[in-house]
C-alpha cells in the first residue's frame, strides 16, 4: 500500500524536474538527448551574463582562463561535418561582462 507520505516527495521531485531551467545537453547528463549545434549555443548564450550561463549549463565551467569559461563533456553536433564536439568556450566581453562568442571544439 502506498501512503501519502511516500507519494508527495515523488510528486515534488517530478515537479522540480519539469520546471527546472533548460540545460545544455551534457553527455553524462542526458544520453540520447538531441544536442545543440554551435549556432544554437551562440544564439542562446550571446548577451547573457555569467549567472545566465551558469543557469543554462546548470554547473560551473570545467576551467576558467581570463574572461573565457571552458565547458567540457558536452554533446554538440556539427551537421555539416556529421561530427560531435565536446567542448564549448564561452567568451565574456571585458567591457560589459556579457557573452559575445561561443566557440566549440572536438575533445
Amino acid at each position: 500500500m502506498i501512503t501519502q507520505t511516500r507519494v508527495w516527495p515523488a510528486l515534488v521531485y517530478l515537479l522540480v524536474l519539469a520546471t527546472s531551467p533548460t540545460r545544455a545537453q551534457d553527455a553524462d547528463f542526458q544520453a540520447g538527448a538531441s544536442p545543440y549545434t554551435p549556432q544554437q549555443l551562440q544564439e542562446l548564450l550571446a548577451g547573457q551574463n555569467k549567472q545566465g550561463v551558469l543557469n543554462f549549463f546548470g554547473r560551473m565551467p570545467n576551467h576558467m582562463r581570463g574572461p573565457d569559461w571552458f565547458y567540457e563533456h558536452l554533446m554538440i553536433y556539427i551537421p555539416d561535418q556529421d561530427q560531435y564536439y565536446t567542448v564549448a568556450v564561452v567568451c565574456f566581453s571585458q567591457a560589459d561582462g556579457r557573452v559575445w562568442q561561443v566557440v566549440c571544439y572536438p575533445n
